[in-house]
C-alpha cells in the first residue's frame, strides 16, 4: 500500500477515490503527508474557512495554525507533534476553526496514520466534521452547550477535582429591551470570552440563554469568590452576574446528574436571596437532598403499595354572591411513616422529578371522581377540579385513560374540571393539545390554574377554549390596598365574561378581600375564609348534612359575612340573573374580511334559546342559527347586519327563526359594533323569543 501511495499515478488515484467519496458526505476528507508537511482537503471547504493560500492546492501546519482557535492551537500543535514523530497513530480531537465571518465554529478532526516500509508516519488520511459537534456547542458564543458539558461532568466527577460553576447574567431580558437583541449577544460574547481566556477555568459552557457553566481550576471557597470577584469588576459597567458553585467532590455527589441538581438547587436559593450575588452548596443543603431522597424512597414504596399514605382532601369551591357550593378542588395530601403529614411543596416536587405524579395522578382522578359521584347524589350539578401535572401529558394515552376511569365510576364528564398550570407552555406541544381535544369532545372541561404566574395571555386563553380561569392568590391578597392587583383581576373577569369563560379567585382570607372581589363580580371564590382543605367527611358534614353542627356553623357564618356587607353598603348587581329570568341570551359575532366569514358566540342562556350543544364552535353555530331564519327574512337580517357593521347606532330587528324543537318563533335581535379584537369585525348584543313558549 505504502509504495502504490507513493507513486505519482498511485497518489493521484488515492486523490480520485477520496474526492469521489467526498461527495456523499458533510464531511471534509483529508489526506496529510507527514514529512512534507502538506495537506490536501476535499470538497468546498475553502468557501466557508481560509484553508490555504490562493493558487495552492495544499497548506502546511503552520498555516492551519491561522484558523484555529487560539485557545485550542497549543494542544493540537502537540497532537500533530506526536503523530509526526510517530508516537501515536491516530488524531482524534474536538475544538474551533474561525471560519471565513469570524465565526468560533466546533469541529471533530479525525484522522489515521498510514507508516512506510520504516514503519515511520508517512500519510494521515481523514476527515473534518461540523455535524458531529453541531448538538453539543452554542452557535452564538462558540461554547460548547449542556449536552456537552453533561458529558464532561460524568469524567469529572471521577477525577474529584475543582469546582463548577454557574453565571448568570442579571436581567439579560430587560438589557435585551433596553439596548436592543444586538448588544445583549454581543454582551454574550464577550462573557464567554472573558470566561474561556481566564487561567482558572478549565472549560466554559453556554449552557442556556443567558447562563455559563465554569469548570474552575481551584482548590478552596475564597479562590472560586475570587474570580467571581473578578468577572464582575471586569464587566460592572455592563451587567451584573448571580452565580452558584458546588464543589467536584465524589465524596458528596456520586454522579452528574446529582450534581447538576445540587448547583441548580443553590442557583434558586441565590435568586431567591438576591440577584449580583454568589451562592456556595453546603452541608446543610446536603443534608436537605439527603432527606428529599429518603422521601423519594418512601414516596417509591408508597405507590408501589397502592398508594399508601396518600389521601385526597377537598377544598370547596362557592358561588359569589350566595356562596351555595359550586365545586370542590380535589388536593393530594401525604401521610409519611417516619415524619408525619408532609407538606405538599415538598412531596409534590418530588413526585413531579420522579415521575411518580403520573400514576399517583391518575390515583387521584379516580378517587376524586368516586367521591363526586357519590355527592351527586345529593347535589346533582356538583363539578370536581382535578390538577393535572405536565408530565402526565407524556402520556399519549393519557387522554383514554381519564376517559375510561370516568367510564368506570359512572361520571358524565361535565362533572370533571381538567386545571393545568399556567406555568405549562402548552402551545408546544402538540400531544398535549390532541389530548385537550379528546376529553373535551368527552365534554371535560378545562380551567387555567395560577392565572397570571405563567406564560398565558388572553388571547391564548381564547385559542385554548378554557372553560375556566382561577386567579391566583398573589393577586388577591391585599386586594383592597392595590391599585394594579385590582384593575388586572378587573381586566381578567371583563374578558372572560365576554368570552363566556367562568372565574375563580382564589386564596380569598378575609371578608375584606370579598367585598372588593364581589364589586368585580366572579363566577366562583377559593378560600381559607370559607373553607381550607379538608377530608371528604368534613366535607359532607359541613356542605351536605343540614342535620350536622358543622353545616348549621358554616350557615351562621354566612349570615355574618352577608351582615358585614350590608354594613359596608355593597349589594352585589347581578345581571346574568335579571337576564336568565327574562329570557334574554347574550352574543357577539366575528367577522373576519368578507362577510362570509362569521364567528357566533353566545352566553348559556343563549345557547338555550338555540337549543345548540355546550362545545358548538362559534363558526358552526353560526352557520346553525343562520340555517334557521326563514328563508324569506335572510335578506333582511344580512341587510340589518351590515348596517350594525357600518353605522355607530345600535340595530334591532324581529324575524321568524325555526327552533327544532317548538318550529318556527319569532325573535327579536338588538346589537351593535365595538371595537375590533384580533383583526375582526365585532358587534354585540342582546337576543330572545318574543313567541311565547316553554322551556327555550
Amino acid at each position: 500500500m505504502d509504495n502504490f501511495l507513493k507513486t505519482n499515478a498511485g497518489f493521484e488515484t488515492t486523490c480520485k477515490l477520496i474526492e469521489t467519496i467526498n461527495r456523499s458526505t458533510d464531511d471534509y476528507l483529508f489526506i496529510w503527508d507527514i514529512e512534507a508537511d502538506r495537506r490536501w482537503f476535499f470538497g468546498d471547504i475553502d468557501k466557508y474557512y481560509h484553508i490555504r493560500k490562493n493558487g495552492s492546492d495544499t497548506n502546511s501546519t503552520p498555516e492551519m495554525m491561522k484558523i484555529i482557535h487560539p485557545a485550542d492551537r497549543k494542544a493540537v500543535r502537540a497532537s500533530l507533534q506526536e503523530i509526526a514523530e510517530g508516537k501515536k497513530d491516530i488524531h482524534n480531537m474536538d475544538y474551533r476553526w474561525i471560519n471565513r465571518s469570524g465565526q468560533k465554529v466546533w469541529i471533530n478532526c479525525h484522522g489515521t496514520v498510514i507508516r512506510d516500509n520504516e514503519n515511520k508516519p508517512h500519510l494521515m488520511i481523514g476527515r473534518v466534521s461540523e455535524e458531529n459537534l453541531r448538538h453539543l456547542y452554542n452557535p452564538l458564543t462558540g461554547l460548547w452547550n449542556k449536552n456537552k458539558l453533561r458529558s464532561d461532568l460524568k469524567e469529572a466527577v471521577k477525577r474529584s477535582k475543582g469546582y463548577l460553576m454557574f453565571l448568570d447574567i442579571d436581567s439579560l431580558a430587560a438589557i435585551n429591551l433596553s439596548h436592543g437583541r444586538p448588544y445583549g449577544d454581543s454582551l454574550l460574547k464577550e462573557v464567554a470570552e472573558l470566561c474561556e481566556n481566564h487561567k482558572q477555568v478549565k472549560t466554559a459552557y453556554h449552557i442556556d440563554h443567558n447562563y455559563f457553566a465554569l469548570i474552575l481550576k481551584v482548590e478552596t471557597e475564597k479562590q472560586v469568590r475570587d474570580f467571581y470577584d473578578a468577572v464582575k469588576q471586569a464587566m460592572q459597567e455592563k451587567c451584573t452576574f448571580t452565580a452558584s458553585a458546588v464543589p467536584i467532590d465524589k465524596e458528596l455527589f456520586y454522579d452528574e446528574t446529582q450534581l447538576l441538581d445540587s448547583i441548580n438547587m443553590t442557583m434558586k436559593k441565590a435568586k431567591a436571596i438576591s440577584d449580583n450575588r454568589i451562592e456556595f452548596f453546603s452541608r446543610e443543603d446536603l443534608s436537605k437532598k439527603i432527606t428529599t431522597l429518603a422521601l423519594l424512597e418512601e414516596l417509591k414504596q408508597s405507590v408501589e403499595n397502592g398508594c399508601e399514605g396518600f389521601a385526597v382532601y377537598y377544598q370547596p369551591q362557592v358561588r359569589a354572591g350566595d356562596y351555595t357550593l359550586y365545586g370542590v378542588e380535589a388536593l393530594l395530601r401525604y401521610n409519611s411513616k417516619t415524619r408525619g403529614m408532609v407538606f405538599p411543596d415538598e412531596f409534590i416536587p418530588v413526585l413531579e422529578q420522579s415521575r411518580l405524579i403520573k400514576e399517583v395522578g391518575l390515583w387521584v382522578l379516580r378517587q376524586a371522581a368516586a367521591q363526586c359521584k357519590k355527592w351527586r347524589e345529593t347535589i346533582p350539578d356538583l363539578r370536581v377540579s382535578v390538577n393535572v401535572s405536565a408530565l402526565q401529558f407524556e402520556d399519549i394515552y393519557l387522554g383514554e385513560k381519564i376517559i375510561e376511569i370516568l367510564k368506570d365510576i359512572g361520571l358524565e364528564g361535565a362533572a370533571l374540571t381538567v386545571e393545568i398550570t399556567e406555568s405549562i407552555e402548552l402551545h408546544s406541544s402538540e400531544q398535549m393539545e390532541n389530548i385537550i381535544k379528546q376529553l373535551r369532545a368527552f365534554d371535560i372541561r378545562f380551567a387555567i390554574d395560577d392565572f397570571g404566574t405563567g406564560y398565558s395571555n388572553l388571547g391564548y386563553l381564547k385559542q385554548l377554549n378554557v372553560d375556566k380561569i382561577k386567579i391566583d392568590r398573589v393577586f388577591v391578597t391585599d386586594i383592597e390596598q392595590d391599585t394594579y392587583n385590582y384593575k388586572l383581576i378587573s381586566n381578567v373577569i371583563e374578558f372572560a365574561k365576554g368570552n363566556d369563560i367562568r372565574t375563580c379567585c382564589e386564596g380569598v382570607e378575609t371578608t375584606r378581600e370579598l367585598a372588593i372581589l364581589e364589586l368585580l363580580q366572579p363566577d366562583v371564590l377559593q378560600g381559607y375564609l370559607f373553607d381550607k382543605p379538608d377530608t371528604a367527611q368534613r366535607i359532607e358534614k359541613a356542605y351536605l348534612d343540614p342535620a350536622a353542627p358543622e353545616y348549621q356553623n358554616r350557615l351562621a357564618f354566612l349570615q355574618k359575612i352577608h351582615a358585614y356587607k350590608e354594613q359596608m353598603g355593597i349589594l352585589r348587581f347581578d345581571p346574568k340573573g335579571i337576564l336568565q329570568a327574562n329570557g334574554i341570551g347574550l352574543w357577539a359575532m366575528r367577522i373576519k374580511g368578507s362577510q362570509s366569514d362569521h364567528e357566533l358566540h353566545t352566553d348559556e342562556i343563549m345557547k338555550q334559546l338555540l337549543a345548540v350543544e355546550t362545545n358548538c364552535s362559534p363558526k358552526a353555530c353560526f352557520g346553525y342559527w343562520e340555517s334557521n331564519i326563514h328563508p324569506d327574512y335572510r335578506a333582511y337580517v344580512k341587510e340589518n347586519l351590515t348596517e350594525m357593521i357600518c353605522g355607530e347606532k345600535a340595530v334591532q330587528m324581529e324575524f321568524p327563526w325555526c327552533h327544532p324543537q317548538f318550529g318556527e318563533i319569532m325573535v327579536r335581535m338588538s346589537g351593535k359594533r365595538v371595537d375590533n379584537a384580533d383583526g375582526m369585525v365585532v358587534l354585540e348584543g342582546y337576543y330572545r323569543s318574543i313567541t311565547d313558549i316553554v322551556g327555550a
